[in-house]
């Protein structure tokens, strides 16, 4: 899932450390942050009404605080999260491309981004890796 803000895909990271992402709520809907848009992320993100922390997953129809454990139920379907301002300055993100460089549209049965927010072309490179990675292939 790429980043909800500027479309960075998030990669695997080194062994024994955790993700630098975080996942948070916006709209009823769970998202992920890269570590460039956190900050300007945070204002988008919903908080807890129990003890205001933004730390919040979404399961199912329910919205979980990851703090408190306060559960309530999800809202009726709402579109899918934007950010609310502009997205990130385009170095701001490494080689991430914001997502107003990708097309609207794309072809039938391709996603809008791949690799790192970059159209198409990188993800099946960056799946050849992952695989040649896991099956130990180098």
């Amino acid at each position: 899932m790429p980043c909800y803000r500027c479309g960075t895909r998030q990669v695997d990271p080194e062994a024994g450390k955790s993700s630098p992402w975080r996942r948070g709520v916006v709209r009823e809907h769970q998202v992920l942050v890269c570590p460039a848009c956190v900050p300007a992320a945070a204002a988008d993100l919903e908080r807890c009404t129990r003890c205001g922390s933004a730390h919040l997953i979404r399961r199912l129809d329910q919205v979980e605080c990851l703090d408190c454990r306060l559960i309530r139920d999800a809202e009726p379907e709402s579109p899918a999260p934007r950010p609310a301002g502009p997205p990130p300055p385009a170095g701001s993100a490494g080689p991430a491309a914001s997502a107003s460089a990708v097309p609207a549209t794309s072809a039938p049965g391709t996603h809008a981004f791949g690799a790192r927010g970059a159209p198409n072309g990188d993800l099946a490179a960056e799946v050849a890796r992952a695989l040649d990675k896991v099956l130990g292939r180098r």
